[in-house]
C-alpha cells in the first residue's frame, strides 16, 4: 500500500466536505465538493502499468466540470447505483440531483445561475457539462429543511434519505421530486444517514449519543411510503476489565468535533461499522473505538442482549467519525474472524489517521497517519477496491494505492442477496436474544486490537506529499 498527497487546490482553499466516484464510468472519475458552494469533477490519471509493486499510483488530474447551483457550502455528494444521477445536498437545505448532458442533443432543463455571463462562466470551461435535473426540497417556511449533513440513495434508485441539521431525516420520492415522511426522533443533530443494500431499514446517527433503525414501509408496488421506528441504540451492556457487564453509553456526545458520523452498511447488508464509538475501560477512563453490528444485531435489538454490538474495535487514539466499505468481495480464509463465506474490506478514519480492515482478521492492514491539518470529512472507495480517497476540512484531499491482489487475495463475484422477512412480534424478538444472551450477539466475540502495538508500528504509513 501507498499513501500520498494530492497538492491542488481542490476547492479554492475551502474546505472539501465530501467526495465519491463515478459507477459504471468508463473514465476513472471522481467528484469533490466543499466550501466555495461547487461540486468538481476529475479525471484521475495511474500508472497502469503498476511498476510501484503492483500498485497503481495517481500521476495526475485533469479538471473536467464545475457544477454551481448550490448557494451554500455542499456538505455531501452520492452516486446512484447505476452512476448516472448525482445527488448533492448541503447548508441551503435542498437536494440537486444531476445528469450529463449529451452534447448532442439540446437540454432545455439548463438553468444558469442568475447574473452569470454565459461568455466568460467558469461553466464555459467545463470539458463535461451536467444539468440540474430535479430539485428537492422539505417543505417550505417553517417546514424547509435544514443544513444538510448527508444523504444515502435507496438500493433501487428510486428514493432518497437525508440528514438534517433540525434533528430530523426526510425521504424523497426522486420520480415524482416530492417528499414522502419525515422523521424528528433525535434530539440533536443528524450527522450519518445509510440505506440498508436490501431495502429493509435506514439507519441515522445523531449528535444525541444514539443510532436510530428505521423499517422502511413498502406498498404491494415495491413503493416506499414511510418509514417506521423500530429502536434507538445508546446504551448497551459491555463486557468491562474483570468480565464484569456494565451499561454504558456507546457513543460520543454533542462535543465531537466533527461535522459528520457517517457509518456504513456492506454491499451485502450484513454488517454495519459505526463510528464515533466510546468504551469505559476502568472507572471515568474511556478510549475511542468503532462498534461492528450483524444484520439480526440492528434489527432485533431487543431483550436480554439489547443493543449490544457483535464486535468492538478499540484502542483508536482519536474518535472515528466515519467508515466506509470497499464494494469488492474477496475470497476468505478458513480462519475468518466472521466466518462470512466471503471476505470484505473497510476503513475506518479518526480525526487524524485511518485505517483499513478485512473481517477475516479484524486487525489494520495499515494506519495511515499525518495526512492532514484537520478533521478528515470523508471517504471513496473506487469501483476496483484498489483506490482510497480521503477528504478533509484543510483543502486538500489525499490517497491510498493497493495492490488488491497481494493485499486482500483473489476477487470473486458479489453473492446472491436474499433479505429475510422483518419480525414484527416484539416478544419474539426478545425471546430469540435472550437464547443468544449467552454471549455477543451472534455469539461474536468482542476482538481488542492493540492498534500501539510493534505490529501496528510496522504497517503505519506516513504519505509523501505528491505535487499534481
Amino acid at each position: 500500500m501507498e499513501a500520498s498527497h494530492l497538492q491542488i487546490y481542490w476547492h479554492d482553499s475551502q474546505p472539501v466536505y465530501s467526495l465519491t466516484f463515478q459507477k459504471n464510468s468508463a473514465n476513472d472519475k471522481l467528484f469533490t465538493a466543499g466550501g466555495d458552494n461547487k461540486v468538481r469533477i476529475w479525471k484521475l490519471n495511474r500508472d497502469e502499468n503498476g511498476q510501484n509493486g503492483g500498485v497503481r499510483k495517481i500521476e495526475s488530474l485533469d479538471f473536467l466540470g464545475s457544477l454551481t447551483h448550490h448557494e451554500q457550502a455542499i456538505n455531501v455528494i452520492r452516486f446512484n447505483s447505476k452512476g448516472d444521477v448525482l445527488a448533492s445536498a448541503g447548508d441551503d437545505g435542498q437536494v440537486l440531483l444531476w445528469k450529463q448532458e449529451d452534447p448532442n442533443t439540446q437540454q432545455e432543463s439548463v438553468v444558469r445561475p442568475f447574473g452569470m455571463d454565459t461568455e466568460t462562466s467558469e461553466a464555459d470551461e467545463n470539458k463535461e457539462k451536467w444539468v440540474v435535473w430535479k430539485r428537492l426540497r422539505g417543505g417550505s417556511g417553517a417546514t424547509a429543511a435544514a443544513e444538510i449533513y448527508d444523504l444515502a440513495w435507496s438500493p433501487d434508485n428510486r428514493n432518497i434519505v437525508v440528514a438534517c441539521m433540525d434533528n430530523s431525516i426526510r425521504l424523497f420520492d426522486v420520480g415524482a421530486g416530492t417528499l414522502v415522511c419525515g422523521q424528528s426522533d433525535h434530539g440533536h443533530y443528524v450527522q450519518g444517514v445509510a440505506w440498508d443494500p436490501l431495502n429493509q431499514f435506514i439507519l441515522s446517527q445523531s449528535a444525541d449519543r444514539s443510532l436510530h433503525v428505521y423499517g422502511v414501509i413498502l406498498s404491494s408496488t415495491g413503493t416506499v411510503t414511510g418509514l417506521k421506528l423500530r429502536s434507538k441504540i445508546a446504551k448497551a451492556e459491555l463486557p468491562c476489565p474483570g468480565d464484569v457487564l456494565r451499561t454504558n453509553y456507546l457513543f460520543h456526545n454533542e462535543t465531537l468535533p466533527s461535522f459528520f458520523r457517517r457509518c456504513s452498511i456492506s454491499p451485502c447488508g450484513g454488517l454495519v461499522v459505526v463510528p464515533s464509538g466510546v468504551y469505559k475501560v476502568a472507572g471515568d477512563e474511556v478510549a475511542n473505538c468503532v462498534y461492528v453490528y450483524t444484520r439480526s444485531g440492528i434489527l432485533n435489538s431487543a431483550g436480554g442482549v439489547k443493543n449490544r454490538p457483535a464486535i468492538r474495535i478499540p484502542s483508536l487514539k482519536k474518535p472515528a467519525l466515519m467508515a466506509a466499505f470497499s464494494p469488492v468481495f474477496y475470497e476468505t480464509c478458513q480462519k475468518s474472524v466472521l466466518k462470512l463465506p466471503y471476505k470484505l474490506v473497510f476503513a475506518i478514519a479518526t480525526t487524524n489517521e485511518v485505517l483499513v480492515y478485512d473481517t477475516d482478521v479484524l486487525e489494520p492492514l495499515c494506519v495511515v497517519g499525518n495526512i492532514h491539518y484537520s478533521p478528515i470529512t470523508d471517504l471513496a472507495w473506487s469501483e476496483d477496491g484498489s483506490t482510497l480517497l480521503i477528504s478533509s476540512t484543510d483543502g486538500f484531499c489525499s490517497y491510498v494505492s493497493i495492490d488488491t491482489e497481494t493485499q486482500f487475495g483473489s476477487r470473486i463475484e458479489p453473492p446472491a442477496m436474499h433479505a429475510e422477512p422483518l419480525d414484527t412480534d416484539e416478544s419474539a424478538v426478545a425471546a430469540k436474544n435472550q437464547r443468544e444472551a449467552g454471549g455477543i450477539v451472534n455469539m461474536l466475540p468482542v476482538k481488542k486490537i492493540p492498534c500501539n502495538s510493534s505490529d501496528s508500528k510496522k504497517r503505519r504509513i506516513h504519505p509523501t506529499p505528491v505535487d499534481l
